[in-house]
């Protein structure tokens, strides 16, 4: 322990001798290590430990239905229970997200909130910080059974003041009175990664609080809740998935009408298909990976800066090696003061993480969820931070330790120290070095280059409808408590309202809002005269949408006519369909008059619209269709009011606001936005991407940059004198500068060759998450390369140029 100590004192003192070298490496040590604490937080975040207030999550598992195509869907109520009775391997809970009004009428708040499975809080194993979860004789499925409900420690805090008295309070939500029974832990907040939720109330309750008609518990095409499940001691993934895929392939037989073709998977809870983590997964996998790429060059950067100051503590080496001392303990204590530096750059690198963590919010799309992700520092990030730490003080440390351990004492007095048979590979290693980073560097530009244009492609493709000076906002009118006539007669009386008003040109409804950053509804169908194929997706994408809709979207009308205020309950129903539809059901022939089957009956086809966007900007085409809001919408479906201003889109905000507010005080607008704005969640992981990786490249650039300039200046000051000679025997400055930086550019035409092998190999991986960009893309990696190149030709001229003004009569007679 004392030599420890008294290498690490010398260490310190080391350091404090050279501070310069010992200011650099400890900042690019910081920005390395912060870089890659930083993204591992978010990983920690939402893949790894996604619920930390939950015991045993490792046990938990998303339950998701799956179409006959493999896409992951949500479940229906029935089957809920059927999967809860019959399976023995894990016991499954269900949730499904919705706004409430909290209050009084004229007090109102409107929180998001979960409806629930009674067994909620017991399969999660979630231990209320006052009161208590459901109980046992609360887990039935009596509709309108158990007016009780869970709320959050932040609606604790923020509307009770913490009172301690809460438990048997009553609430109104949406106009029902139910009574508090427990407050949840201060960091649950749902199981949907991403979402903090406010509220729990057991989901037999959605009828009375106007949510869903109760008929939904009984219908099993009603897929509106998500699946998480706890696996039963000794349980494997891999045999409840089994056991469950077989009850479902069971009720597929049993109910083939609405669960032929349905399946279900079970998932660790980071492959979920629903939370942050979908979104996340891939930008975060690709950003590690870059971020260990650029610690790997921060690295050989000090590795190079602790060698080119080992150049100068030569005959110090080799005289502590002629006194007795082993080339180990001359290792050791190299790779001590290495750790100095790095223990300097992990603190330093903390701290600043602890600030970067916070920017992921700002990358966050505006939406009208609670969005929250519970990022921050925590024992496995700290322990992954000293992890780095001991790997950078190894990684940068190992090199110079070697080397300085072969000092050779009649070498070093022979040479005074510049030169030698140590010197020409201490330059082998540093040019090594420098080739690595100019590789890994190009590896990181070219990454950033590929997702920033994949990024500005998606932001560039037209979504099929116009989004200029068009204001959406969500209308919960359920949870004012209107029931379905109610919400369609407020629809109607609110356009009529607006449309009177002047700067508001056009104004329209539907149940959703494309490109948002989860997926629309669908509906199954049949087609008359369609010949369905052998487990064939007849699920299709579709919106309940209000007469005028296409019109104000600018979405053209290619066949037939509009929706019109006429097609309600009492008329034939009908339906409107996109060009892929006419496609892929019809053969591209004529689509007007041709019959489909939804909701129980059949609709007539009257339209045909041209193909846009729905659920991602680069999307395939595919098939979609429209119906009529006053013939289909009923109490589960959500409004989306569209209003296109003709002037000033501030104003036409006011004006909706106002009039809503006239027409009902109850009725709050909390998340109208452009629809510009609004569609950009679509693009949220192909935005953090690019943006974060830019930095990273960025960041990379400036150390490959640093790196050649350190031993291309290093070089020059070890030739000093040859360099002098060459002077004095003729030669031009100009011969001297090319002499110099060709030597540095060699090295960078060495790790471009490197780093561009590297690259192709590296970039496929990322293929997946690019948008109409080749990952081999031909202009983007020459373009990378061209732009390294120019970058680290100046960080080589600056020294070659400083080399060509050496004093040859100086340079000769220096010692």
């Amino acid at each position: 322990m004392s030599t420890l100590l008294q290498d690490l004192n010398y260490g310190a003192r080391i350091a404090r001798k050279s501070p310069a070298v010992s200011l650099v490496a400890v900042l690019t040590l910081a920005v390395g290590i912060a870089a890659n604490t930083t993204v591992f937080s978010w990983i920690d975040a939402t893949l790894v430990r996604p619920f930390p207030a939950l015991p045993n999550s490792n046990e938990l598992v998303s339950f998701e239905s799956l179409r006959p195509n493999g896409e992951p869907i949500t479940t229906s109520y029935p089957d809920y229970r059927d999967y809860r009775d019959q399976l023995k391997l894990l016991r499954l809970a269900v949730a499904s997200p919705t706004p409430v009004n909290l209050g009084e009428q004229d007090q109102a708040e409107r929180v998001w909130g979960e409806f629930v499975s009674g067994n909620y809080f017991d399969v999660l194993g979630v231990k209320p910080l006052l009161g208590r979860a459901f109980s046992p004789s609360e887990y039935g499925d009596k509709p309108a059974g158990y007016p009780v409900t869970v709320i959050s420690y932040a609606l604790w805090n923020r509307r009770f003041q913490r009172d301690p008295n809460v438990i048997g309070q009553r609430i109104r939500v949406n106009r029902q009175e139910l009574t508090i029974v427990g407050v949840a832990p201060e960091r649950f907040r749902g199981t949907i990664t991403g979402i903090a939720f406010e509220i729990w109330i057991p989901v037999v309750m959605a009828s009375q609080l106007n949510a869903w008609p109760e008929w939904m518990l009984r219908d099993r095409q009603s897929r509106v809740l998500l699946g998480i499940a706890r696996l039963r001691p000794g349980a494997s993934v891999q045999q409840a998935r089994a056991e469950a895929a077989a009850l479902a392939h069971q009720l597929a037989r049993i109910e083939p009408r609405t669960n032929e073709g349905i399946s279900v998977t079970l998932l660790p809870i980071w492959q979920g298909h629903f939370g942050a983590q979908a979104s996340m997964r891939g930008p975060l996998s690709i950003l590690m990976a870059v971020c260990g790429v650029v610690l790997l060059i921060v690295c050989a950067n000090v590795a190079n800066l602790l060698l080119a100051r080992a150049m100068t503590r030569q005959p110090e080496f080799a005289m502590r090696i002629a006194l007795g001392a082993s080339r180990v303990r001359l290792g050791r204590q190299l790779l001590t003061e290495s750790l100095v530096l790095a223990v300097c750059g992990a603190l330093g690198g903390s701290l600043l993480a602890i600030w970067m963590i916070k920017s992921l919010a700002l990358l966050v799309p505006r939406s009208e969820l609670p969005v929250f992700l519970d990022v921050r520092m925590n024992g496995d990030v700290l322990a992954f931070s000293a992890v780095l730490c001991a790997a950078v003080c190894l990684l940068s440390g190992i090199a110079p330790a070697l080397h300085s351990g072969r000092a050779d004492l009649n070498d070093v007095l022979k040479q005074g120290g510049r030169g030698g048979g140590s010197g020409h590979k201490r330059r082998r290693t540093q040019s090594a070095l420098v080739i690595a980073e100019v590789a890994m560097a190009l590896v990181a530009i070219i990454s950033a280059a590929l997702f920033a244009r994949s990024f500005q492609i998606a932001r560039e493709i037209h979504p099929g409808f116009d989004t200029k000076n068009v204001i959406v906002t969500h209308l919960y009118l359920s949870a004012a408590g209107y029931s379905v006539p109610d919400r369609k007669l407020f629809c109607q009386r609110l356009r009529q309202r607006l449309e009177s008003q002047p700067g508001i040109e056009q104004v329209a409804y539907a149940d959703h809002i494309p490109l948002g950053l989860y997926p629309g509804p669908w509906e199954p169908i049949q087609v008359e005269g369609y010949v369905r194929g052998p487990s064939e997706n007849m699920q299709i994408y579709r919106s309940v949408v209000a007469p005028g809709y296409f019109n104000l979207l600018r979405i053209p009308l290619l066949e037939g006519r509009d929706f019109t205020e006429q097609n309600d309950l009492k008329t034939q129903p009908v339906m409107i369909v996109n060009e892929s539809f006419v496609r892929r059901f019809f053969g591209g022939g004529y689509a007007i008059g041709r019959r489909v089957y939804g909701w129980g009956q059949w609709f007539t086809v009257i339209g045909v619209v041209k193909d846009s966007k729905y659920q991602t900007s680069h999307e395939r085409p595919l098939p979609f269709f429209y119906v009529p809001f006053r013939q289909v919408y009923r109490a589960d479906l959500g409004i989306a009011l569209y209003v296109r201003a003709s002037g000033d889109i501030n104003h036409a905000f006011r004006t909706m606001r106002s009039e809503i507010r006239a027409l009902d005080p109850n009725v709050g607008v909390y998340d109208a936005t452009s629809l510009a704005e609004f569609i950009t969640a679509s693009l949220f992981s192909q935005k953090m991407a690019a943006s974060l990786l830019a930095g990273l490249g960025i960041f990379a650039l400036l150390l490959a940059a640093v790196g050649l300039y350190s031993v291309v200046a290093c070089s020059v000051t070890e030739r000093t004198q040859e360099i002098g000679i060459r002077m004095a025997l003729g030669a031009r400055s100009v011969d001297v500068l090319r002499l110099v930086a060709v030597e540095g550019m060699r090295l960078t035409a060495v790790g471009l060759l490197a780093g561009i092998a590297f690259a192709m190999a590296v970039t496929r991986v990322a293929s997946p998450l690019l948008v109409q960009v080749s990952a081999t893309d031909p202009l983007i990696f020459s373009g990378a390369a061209l732009f390294l190149a120019a970058v680290t030709f100046v960080a080589a001229y600056l020294p070659a140029r400083r080399a060509s003004r050496i004093d040859p009569n100086e340079a000769v007679h220096r010692q």
